[in-house]
């Protein structure tokens, strides 16, 4: 194959990608920008190449994760190239770089019933084989039992919020609005974290702890690809973690339920596909009942805009907040119809039995 150069900016971006390419052994024929990751053809075929901001430490776990993943037969996932050197990156001049073989599919569609339906059977299917994973430092990217603890700092955040808000020498649109709905989020909050003291989840946070379960802690459809035959591919393990797996099921409701009214409906279809492949208990739909019960959204444009400061006009904060504002009874409603009937079990009638 010639070498042929993808029209790439700036100028001198191929002439990295190829130093680094050389880095896994690899001849570099081709790089094609896709979104923030290159896809190039080598001499060993198409790869997908990205730059990382993660430190050689996380890519050393993430790359045990896809290691042990394939090992247990989910070999799905793309597994991370060793550089030359014999670590899971490599050194280009201008940061860290990661390769993987290129998966050649089309993301899914969480609006596409279909696409959900193997999405949650697919995210059971990741989770039973991601038990009992040991990684070569035994509390990295652990967080089995630190929910309680997550909770105490953002009750601390947001009291900082409304401080902040309040220290405006002119106060601004965004933090008008943030302290006009403060109280009812900030007691939801409260509310949320004494039931979580109160909860099964020392017992659910244990039982994690046992059976070393794993979570992928960014599933969403982007991450999820189909190719033409019909196979799935997981990809993007940059924030995976130890935890209990009822945190990735949490994060894969809030993602459709967000855009689909809070219908309680979409709540009974994630749940009743996902407990086709992997059983869930009457503990753990407790425990991810209280953590849904977190007004997480609230807490989070807070963060972006008192904290994190990013770099939107302020009406996109104030529309993102707006939008926080308007589901908070939608939420309420869900949140009364959760316990009764979520498309599992009625757990609190379960719990009491037992």
């Amino acid at each position: 194959m010639s070498t042929i150069q993808a029209v790439i900016h700036p100028p001198d971006q191929f002439e990295v990608l190829r130093k680094v390419t050389e880095s896994y052994g690899l001849k570099l024929y081709q790089a094609e920008n896709c979104r923030k990751v290159w896809k190039i053809e080598t001499s060993e075929g198409t790869k997908y190449l990205k730059q990382s901001k993660l430190a050689p430490a996380d890519l050393q776990f993430i790359y045990e994760v896809l290691e042990y993943l394939h090992v247990k037969g989910f070999r799905t996932a793309p597994r991370l190239w060793l550089g030359q050197a014999g670590e899971p990156f490599a050194n280009g001049p201008d940061g860290i770089y990661i390769l993987t073989d290129w998966f050649d599919g089309n993301e899914l569609d969480f609006n596409n019933f279909n696409d959900l339906a193997d999405a949650c059977r697919y995210l059971a299917e990741f989770h039973r084989y991601g038990q009992g994973f040991e990684p070569a430092f035994p509390n990295q990217r652990t967080a089995w039992y630190s929910w309680p603890a997550k909770w105490e700092r953002r009750i601390r955040e947001l009291n900082d919020f409304r401080r902040l808000a309040l220290a405006e020498k002119e106060t601004s649109v965004f933090s008008r609005l943030y302290l006009r709905h403060f109280e009812p989020f900030y007691r939801q909050a409260i509310r949320s974290y004494e039931r979580l003291l109160q909860s099964f989840y020392p017992f659910v946070a244990s039982e994690g702890y046992q059976q070393k379960s794993l979570c992928h802690h960014d599933y969403s459809s982007r991450n999820i690809l189909r190719n033409s035959q019909g196979q799935l591919a997981l990809i993007d393990f940059d924030y995976c973690l130890r935890d209990i797996r009822i945190h990735d099921i949490m994060n894969l409701l809030l993602r459709n339920l967000r855009h689909q009214e809070w219908s309680i409906d979409v709540c009974r279809f994630i749940l009743r596909k996902y407990h086709q492949v992997s059983k869930l208990s009457a503990d753990e739909m407790e425990v991810m009942y209280v953590l849904l019960s977190w007004p997480e959204d609230f807490w989070q444009v807070g963060l972006q805009y008192y904290y994190e400061k990013l770099p939107w006009p302020t009406q996109r904060f104030v529309r993102k907040l707006e939008h926080r504002i308007e589901w908070r009874f939608l939420r309420e409603k869900f949140l009364s119809e959760f316990p009764s009937g979520n498309g599992v079990f009625h757990w609190k009638e379960s719990v009491l039995s037992c």
